[in-house]
């Protein structure tokens, strides 16, 4: 009897592998997705049949995400699929031609037309789709043969599966079977059955972590995307964001501090910055992420006009609803309005949440400056706020890591800008 691994989405199976395990589906995970339950403490019904689970667990949300920031995304997943199915095709017709020709000639050779036709690629999906959620009992058919038959459709879907996994890239037939799971389906590598007789696999060691580090030797699509900002404390801060709202994704995105604590920051440097990764011909993916303010949207225009390489992108911090409707003080009569502040005003100070802006009952008003040349405004929080904003949001992360948030902490400003940067090669 073989001993397998094999990827759970939901309620089924799929990519058995022998005796071992597929080393680019365990570098998809982290040791913190690490579940090992021995015989004498797993719950009897999670026991596979020598009495022990083992594998690496997590949301199908959490692995569609760190697939996307490797630049697999739905639509690849989707072209490389529909590009497999038609070679499929073709040699299938192909093979098809060949044997109604043997017959014609009297031959009969067994070895040819062992390839069927394909199905179309909208039915197979179904079929993922439903053998991944709940199955009907066999109570609900009239006989044992129409459960049979209804339990075949899967079966054939994940050898269909597994046809798709040898013609096509593992992590863009991974990425199709993830997308056809809900966020919060549990998705996992199973390696239970490697830890038996015979087989010998060691659930002390780590094998997600030297996974992913052998799969980082090779670039550019295995290699975190680096993420270039305004400068050290930005870097800082949205680093310290993500382990909060993404912690998923620690190691598949990396933040970079490029400025040093006393070089120039600021819209220019990290617009040198890009320039200089373009002309260097930097292998990995990067995205530079700019304020969403009057000075980054002016002094990036230029930039933004060029043909960029497929490896970079350029963005700017997203819209955010708070800032559509916020407190400013007017430059000429210092008095209190309210305005929409996004594209003027948008420094990450604004988007560390409602609660840290909050000082002393109130929104700390953004401070409006005239640009005369281009007949515009020029926002930002006045440095004493913006400090006090920091701070608090530092302890707002202390707290959390240790597992004691505040009751209405406001996460949703960081989380739109890491969603952005993870969705910025769709």
């Amino acid at each position: 009897m073989g001993h397998y691994s094999y990827l759970v989405i939901g309620n089924y199976q799929y990519l058995y592998t022998r005796s071992h395990y597929d080393p680019e589906l365990a570098a998809l995970f982290s040791e913190d997705d690490r579940q090992y339950n021995p015989a004498t403490e797993a719950p009897a019904e999670d026991w596979d049949e020598e009495g022990r689970s083992f594998g690496y667990f997590t949301t199908a949300h959490a692995l569609r995400q760190r697939l996307q920031v490797q630049g697999y995304t739905s639509r690849r997943a989707h072209t490389d699929a529909v590009e497999s199915l038609e070679r499929w095709r073709a040699r299938y017709d192909a093979e098809h031609e060949l044997r109604e020709r043997q017959e014609q000639e009297g031959k009969d050779d067994p070895f040819t037309d062992l390839t069927r036709r394909p199905r179309e690629l909208a039915d197979l999906l179904a079929d993922i789709r439903s053998a991944i959620g709940p199955h009907q009992p066999i109570g609900a058919f009239d006989t044992p043969g129409e459960y049979l038959t209804y339990e075949d459709r899967f079966v054939e879907a994940a050898k269909d599966v597994d046809r798709l996994y040898w013609e096509t890239d593992t992590r863009s037939v991974i990425r199709l079977l993830i997308d056809q799971a809900p966020d919060d389906t549990v998705v996992g590598l199973d390696l239970s059955a490697l830890t038996g007789c015979c087989v010998h696999l060691n659930p002390a060691q780590p094998i997600a972590g030297p996974s992913r580090r052998r799969q980082l030797a090779s670039l550019p699509a295995d290699a975190p995307v680096i993420v270039l900002t305004e400068g050290s404390t930005d870097s800082r801060l949205l680093t310290k964001a993500m382990h909060i709202t993404h912690p998923h994704l620690d190691g598949f995105i990396r933040f970079i501090d490029y400025t040093g604590p006393s070089a120039e920051g600021g819209v220019s440097a990290l617009s040198r910055m890009v320039k200089a990764f373009i002309a260097a011909g930097v292998a990995n993916r990067f995205v530079a992420i700019a304020d969403n303010d009057t000075a980054a949207h002016t002094h990036l225009a230029e930039l933004k006009s060029r043909q960029l390489p497929e490896g970079c992108r350029l963005l700017h911090y997203p819209d955010l609803p708070l800032l559509a409707d916020y407190p400013v003080l007017d430059p000429t009569s210092s008095e209190m309005t309210r305005d929409d502040v996004n594209g003027i005003a948008g420094s990450l100070e604004m988007y560390l949440g409602r609660d840290v802006l909050t000082i002393d009952g109130s929104l700390a008003p953004v401070h409006l400056t005239a640009i005369h040349e281009t007949k515009s405004h020029q926002g930002a929080l006045s440095q004493h706020h913006k400090r006090r904003v920091q701070k608090a949001f530092d302890k707002k992360v202390k707290r959390a890591r240790k597992g004691h948030p505040v009751d209405g902490s406001d996460w949703s400003g960081v989380h739109a800008i890491i969603e952005s940067i993870v969705h910025a090669f769709d």
